[in-house]
């Protein structure tokens, strides 16, 4: 299991990194690549203005709910106002604050009840299998939802949840 240059290797607890070799294991993926892990709001806002820069409003509008958007409206604003990048990532992470940063991403959940990864789908070989063992891993409850480059993810997006 590796971990990219933006995932928080301590972030990551021994039941997750459990469930994640448990999906590897049953899907015949030797090793993976862990690319992002628990965030913060201000990594939150980083990542969404480097997506917007690289992949667009509409793109992004397209994985984020309602409450995302609203942070993307307010990447847009600040945009046309002729913001700082500096400005315009405060003014996101304010948003973030004020919506309730989970109700924009699982990434900002508390990690001793819910932990988030994203696995870099370059890491799996065997994408079919690795889905097949992650909604297997969903139906016993070790795996909350996930979504997968298939549903229009970047990668593929785990929600474990952490025994209490």
């Amino acid at each position: 299991m590796n971990f990219g240059k933006n995932a928080k290797k301590d972030a990551v607890s021994d039941h997750t990194k459990q469930v994640l070799q448990d999906a590897l294991k049953k899907s015949d993926n030797s090793s993976t690549t862990i690319s992002s892990t628990a965030r913060t709001p201000a990594d939150q806002a980083r990542i969404m203005y480097n997506n917007l820069k690289t992949a667009g409003v509409a793109e992004q509008k397209r994985l984020y709910g309602k409450f995302g958007d609203q942070v993307i409206d307010v990447y847009e604003s600040s945009t046309i106002a002729g913001k700082t990048k500096d400005q315009i990532l405060q003014d996101m992470v304010s948003k973030i604050n004020n919506i309730g940063p989970t109700n924009v991403s699982k990434h900002l959940s508390d990690p001793n009840v819910l932990q988030v990864i994203d696995v870099a789908p370059s890491s799996i070989t065997n994408k079919t299998a690795f889905v097949e063992a992650l909604t297997a891993l969903k139906a016993e409850g070790r795996v909350s939802n996930f979504f997968t480059p298939l549903d229009g993810d970047p990668a593929y997006h785990i929600e474990i949840p952490q025994p209490k």
